[in-house]
């Protein structure tokens, strides 16, 4: 591990500081399995949001793959139909990780930073409530990185100046992360897809 972490850092890669990272955001708990992980979830009555959720937006199934995809908030769509991606939104990104990076949906495993559907504004209570069943869903799919899209989902996990981070790649712990716009900015912001497809492109060499 050591040596490959030496060969990354010369072929440009970056390894995170700790001081980027706030550890006080990282009160996760333990869980022995993915089901148990879905039925904490699902029972889970925290916050506000578990009042307008109607599935538990996470992956059916743990999956052993590479890549993660964490975004911040699911949409109205994927609430109702209790399936990821499910909108104009998710389709475009799928469509996208096949033509850059050659990967199909079971190719990946994509997450949100809040795991219940909400029309409110999100909240630091709301945020503290879910991060735990994010780091334990990280434990037990054990990606290889983890992409991580937009400022809220980047600095929500504790990471700091997204701006100046944006498209690099990071060693933190056992994974590697990268943060890169949301798809909503792009889509308010079209001059910047290029920008995403290049951080994408970066992402190959782990793949």
């Amino acid at each position: 591990m050591i040596r490959e972490l030496h060969y990354l850092k010369a072929m440009g890669y970056h390894f995170i500081d700790e001081n980027l990272k706030d550890e006080n955001l990282k009160n996760d708990f333990s869980v022995k399995n993915f089901k148990d992980l879905q039925n904490s979830v699902k029972n889970c009555t925290l916050c506000h949001f578990s009042k307008t959720r109607r599935h538990v937006l996470m992956e059916k199934e743990q999956k052993s793959v590479r890549l993660l995809i964490l975004a911040s908030f699911a949409q109205k769509s994927e609430n109702e139909s209790g399936i990821l991606l499910d909108s104009l939104r998710g389709e475009n990104l799928k469509k996208i990780l096949q033509e850059i990076l050659g990967l199909k949906r079971e190719n990946f495993y994509f997450s949100y930073l809040f795991k219940c559907f909400s029309y409110s504004k999100f909240d630091n209570f709301s945020l503290q409530s879910c991060l735990p069943f994010f780091w334990n869903e990280l434990k037990l799919v054990k990606p290889k990185i983890v992409l991580c899209l937009g400022e809220y989902a980047f600095e929500g996990l504790g990471f700091k100046n997204f701006n100046a981070l944006r498209g690099e790649i990071f060693a933190y712990e056992d994974f590697f992360i990268m943060p890169s716009f949301e798809l909503e900015f792009i889509e308010k912001n079209p001059s910047y897809k290029k920008d995403f497809i290049d951080d994408l492109k970066k992402l190959k060499g782990f793949l």
